[in-house]
């Protein structure tokens, strides 16, 4: 079952707009939330990246409210990662120099309550787990709860980073208010060790129709932000690709291969303007080979439950200098990347030594 963020969290793919939305709504939608972010009225196109401009059309008004939290050291919540890392998932990363840390951040505004509970980091993308508690008059079983935030330095505006992400763990208790949820958020430019701020933008309920669509019923704009600092990681794995390496359905040149414990990414070096070459690129088959001869496929699409993810700008990024175009997919079990002995892309094989 799809929520609203597993389709945001592929925003590059062509999406249908929401049949409910009003002619317009999404440009209104866009400049309030530029608006309350603080944000320029019409973003400069040669410095912000793409953006997942038709799932803002199910979205209310984001509002960014500072307030503060509650801190209390925890034990890392190792069972809600393995729902996403598999049961060893605490050993793996205890052997990968991964110890995570607890959190037991917690506020509550308008009803709302958010705790975050801990937070693993892969070099690249932070792990939240979370609790999402609703007072019984909010709380709504039958909807679909996501939380839309950003995670940023104490400048929010400079980098202008990307959404963090959300999606469903287990619920073993679907007669309680509390959700448990699964924040993930990219943080390039950001150091272990560096304090930062997960800002709470908004909440929403959402349905999903028949056709998988996805539309917003109730909203939460009351705003919360968290501070906490990131924990120890291992160095993100970056090999160049040999020149010349092409993805031989397009011809989009292959650039770089990024590998961490808990995913892998693929850098081609374009932004291609028609977006069914974008598709395809999303969608080309990764394989991973080992040490010991073995080999791990992993998922070609993002129908496959939101472990795909594909993002591109013509002007580069802090890992990136220059057009590109990348293709992500998330483990279903953490690697050890001095494993890693090649990545295959459609067939192009990309040896990592």
């Amino acid at each position: 079952m799809k929520t609203w963020f597993d389709w945001m969290d592929n925003y590059y793919l062509p999406q249908p707009q929401p049949e409910e939305a009003r002619p317009g709504e999404t440009d209104r939608i866009l400049a309030l939330v530029r608006c309350k972010a603080g944000l320029p009225a019409e973003p400069n196109p040669r410095s912000a990246r793409p953006r997942r401009l038709w799932a803002l059309a199910a979205a209310a008004v984001l509002a960014v409210c500072l307030g503060t939290g509650t801190l209390a050291s925890g034990v890392f919540p190792w069972k809600s990662v393995g729902d996403f890392f598999g049961a060893d998932a605490q050993q793996q990363a205890a052997d990968l120099g991964m110890p995570g840390e607890g959190l037991d951040l917690s506020q509550t505004k308008g009803g709302v309550t958010l705790t975050l509970e801990g937070i693993l980091d892969d070099g690249a993308t932070a792990y939240i787990p979370a609790r999402l508690t609703l007072e019984e008059g909010q709380y709504d079983p039958a909807l679909s709860y996501s939380v839309f935030a950003v995670l940023n330095t104490a400048d929010p505006l400079e980098n202008q980073p990307d959404g963090v992400g959300c999606q469903p763990l287990e619920d073993s208790d679907l007669t309680d208010t509390t959700v448990p949820l699964m924040l993930t958020a990219s943080h390039e430019g950001l150091q272990a060790g560096e304090e930062v701020r997960l800002e709470i933008l908004a909440i929403f309920g959402n349905t999903e129709a028949d056709d998988g669509s996805t539309r917003t019923d109730w909203t939460w704009e009351e705003g919360m932000t968290f501070s906490f600092t990131l924990p120890k990681s291992q160095p993100v794995v970056t090999v160049q690709a040999p020149a010349g390496t092409v993805e031989p359905g397009t011809g989009v040149p292959i650039a770089q291969i990024r590998l961490t414990p808990m995913s892998v990414e693929v850098i081609f070096g374009e932004h291609p303007e028609d977006s069914a070459v974008r598709v395809t690129l999303s969608r080309v088959p990764l394989t991973l080979t080992f040490t010991d001869g073995t080999t791990l496929a992993l998922p070609e699409g993002w129908e496959d439950g939101g472990a795909r993810s594909a993002e591109g700008s013509s002007t580069g990024s802090a890992t990136f200098d220059g057009p590109y175009y990348a293709v992500g997919c998330r483990f279903d079990a953490l690697v050890d990347p001095a494993s890693v002995t090649a990545v295959t892309v459609n067939g192009v094989e990309i040896p990592l030594s």
